[in-house]
């Protein structure tokens, strides 16, 4: 099937996870309530959130103004994480319940945000407790139909093979890092083995990395030659590989063009000379020294 702005991947536990959805990563909860009616008219139907962001409120406002659209609620999938502060027996929980009030008491997806805890130093063999601990809870909000779908992000391959000994329900999502300079292949393939599927934040390389993706000269090749901007480019390899993609931007004009994508595809020698840019760089955070 044709790759198209109403894609959407089959998840684990039967639910179709739109294949775009918008990221909000450091967008102002002001930029983000003025940016929303873009996002929505723009097909977007998936909003990636999380309390660390501050920015809740304006995806609450966009959920409120959805008939305007033409949309239901059910149109679209909110998605939230809980953040490392809030990792353990009960306090997820209690933290996942707020995180859910205060989206209007309906969350489509929620993951844990990170394999480990805050305050606490990477190598301490409590991560992995604590970390167990959070996924039981969020596997008991699951089965009380509180949450859609549960899953995680920034897992390693070890943190997933860990989880998959414990956990009753398997997670649906690992959200991470992943771009044309981070190209966790083995990651990738360990993930559709396992019937995860991987989502990408920072598709375009992040803050520090941007510029340096998308000036690839790769990539302005292959660009050019589609009549397309770089970003764009870097957004149709993640799909053409399986990936589902959460770009962010603050800028309308940006929104528009991430979501063209869908009127041209990229050769197999184009995906493979993409992925050969691969730098192993995170220009986010690297998880690998999680105990």
């Amino acid at each position: 099937m044709a790759l198209s702005m109403s894609s959407k991947i089959l998840l684990n536990n039967g639910a179709h996870l739109p294949a775009i959805g918008f990221g909000t990563y450091r967008i102002s909860e002001a930029a983000l309530k003025s940016l929303m009616p873009t996002v929505l008219q723009q097909g977007y139907r998936l909003i990636d959130s999380a309390p660390l962001y501050r920015n809740e409120a304006a995806v609450v406002g966009a959920l409120q103004s959805l008939q305007q659209y033409g949309l239901q609620r059910s149109d679209i999938w909110v998605a939230s994480k809980l953040p490392p502060i809030a990792q353990g027996r009960d306090k997820c929980r209690e933290y996942a319940l707020g995180i859910i009030e205060k989206l209007g008491g309906r969350l489509d997806l929620l993951l844990l945000h990170w394999p480990g805890v805050q305050g606490r130093k990477p190598e301490d063999p409590e991560q992995a407790v604590l970390r167990k601990e959070s996924w039981l809870d969020l596997e008991n909000l699951y089965k009380e139909g509180k949450v859609g779908a549960i899953g995680v992000s920034n897992y390693t391959i070890r943190h997933l093979q860990e989880l998959l000994t414990y956990c009753s329900v398997r997670p649906t999502v690992n959200q991470v890092e992943f771009h044309p300079h981070l190209v966790q292949s083995d990651l990738l393939r360990y993930c559709k083995d396992h019937q995860v599927v991987l989502q990408a934040y920072s598709s375009l390389g992040a803050a520090g990395g941007v510029a340096a993706v998308l000036q690839e000269p790769a990539i302005v090749e292959i660009a050019g030659k589609h009549q397309k901007k770089p970003a764009q480019v870097v957004l149709r390899w993640a799909l053409q590989l399986g990936i589902a993609i959460i770009p962010k931007s603050s800028n309308a004009q940006r929104i528009e063009e991430n979501a063209k994508i869908f009127d041209f595809a990229l050769s197999d020698d184009e995906v493979a000379t993409i992925s050969s840019l691969n730098k192993n760089k995170h220009y986010c955070w690297d998880p690998t020294n999680i105990a």
